[in-house]
């Protein structure tokens, strides 16, 4: 009988679960907040705060039944005034997920989520056997916080440079960590995992990133394949308001880490600020 592959060991990690939903949702959508893509892609968020959330539960309920995809969890001790430090919005939705109960000693605080190589022999492995695999019970996602326009320009502008470097890879496809638990570390050991995981595979993975939020893979290994700027429209020209990002052009860092040992590239990567999420 045929051994399962080996794994990299889940330090300060975990495999998701569906019963994380509500919370991974929440930390999605108070990290991405900070990338410039977000509101270049949801320009109604504020008006529609229940909706992100509900788009993020609903893209990471799929990946967390995918064969092909990962789902990994950091956990930290809970903060008492997280709110304060996510956008007035989300902080007041009703749908909110705080991720604890009366015994909780620790949350959800960061998420990424990991496309497996087509043919890899990890497909399959990662899906929680113990969890229910019923539909999720969470009203309609009506993603009237986006923008449709804007999704087709931002669509049209990044998908060559995908389609050439990251079609058929391993991929990092999200990483985010709730700005309340930034810079402990929660960033880096999700994206440790990732690419311990293509290292015990011997594959390059990849990513698609805000540059704001490229540091942490930088420091991993992954170097800079193009950058993609792609022009902000004039649909949405409402006053900035004060805990919000300004937000110009939006910038799409694709990158590549290969395998360790293998030869390193000899295109150079650009250092850039992190704010621990990866849109």
């Amino acid at each position: 009988m045929l051994s399962e592959p080996q794994l990299p060991p889940f330090d300060g990690v975990r495999l998701a679960t569906t019963k994380d939903l509500p919370r991974i949702a929440t930390v999605a959508a108070a990290g991405f907040f900070w990338s410039p893509t977000f509101r270049f892609q949801r320009p109604y968020y504020a008006q529609y705060p229940t909706d992100t959330i509900l788009s993020y539960q609903k893209e990471y309920h799929s990946a967390i039944l995918d064969p092909a995809c990962i789902v990994l969890v950091a956990e930290d001790a809970p903060i008492e005034s997280e709110t304060e430090s996510v956008y007035e919005a989300l902080r007041v939705a009703p749908v909110y997920g705080h991720g604890k109960d009366a015994s909780s000693r620790k949350v959800v605080v960061g998420v990424a989520s990991i496309v497996i190589k087509p043919g890899s022999c990890y497909i399959g492995l990662f899906q929680t056997r113990t969890d229910p695999l019923e539909p999720c019970t969470v009203s309609k996602n009506l993603n009237r916080d986006q923008c449709p326009l804007q999704n087709a320009i931002y669509n049209e502008a990044t998908s060559p440079a995908k389609a050439k470097y990251l079609a058929g890879q391993m991929r990092l496809a999200t990483l985010a960590v709730h700005p309340a638990y930034w810079r402990r570390g929660h960033a880096t050991r999700l994206v440790s995992w990732c690419t311990r995981l293509a290292d015990l595979e011997g594959v390059p993975v990849g990513i698609s990133a805000a540059p704001m939020g490229a540091t942490v893979a930088i420091k991993a290994g992954f170097e800079e394949r193009e950058l993609v700027r792609v022009k902000r429209t004039t649909v949405h020209e409402d006053p900035t308001p004060k805990d919000e990002p300004n937000v110009g052009d939006v910038e799409l860092w694709v990158a590549i880490r290969r395998p360790t040992g293998s030869p390193a590239s000899n295109e150079s990567a650009t250092s850039t600020d992190s704010q621990e999420s990866l849109p």
